[in-house]
């Protein structure tokens, strides 16, 4: 990875968000699973899955970018003459 290349980092943090969220979810189903949660909590449940799964769409997508990278990093440094 180059110095100006962070997509790797980017992709990392984004799976550290996911990650944070999933565990948001599981508490509220926890918390749903024993029957209580009010309406308001599950709605708030909905819209946390919604975005959790919107994250790690994300988080997908830049996990491809970094490895888009990493390849032309890699072909880059094969062709550099070597001295």
């Amino acid at each position: 990875m180059s110095r100006t290349d962070r997509s790797e980092a980017v992709a990392d943090a984004l799976w550290a968000r996911v990650r944070a969220m999933a565990a948001r979810v599981a508490d509220l189903e926890a918390i749903e699973a024993l029957g209580e949660l009010d309406e308001e909590g599950r709605g708030k449940l909905a819209v946390l899955r919604m975005r959790c799964t919107r994250a790690a769409g994300r988080a997908r997508m830049a996990d491809d970018v970094a490895d888009q990278m990493a390849d032309v990093q890699s072909e880059r440094a094969r062709r550099a003459p070597t001295h």
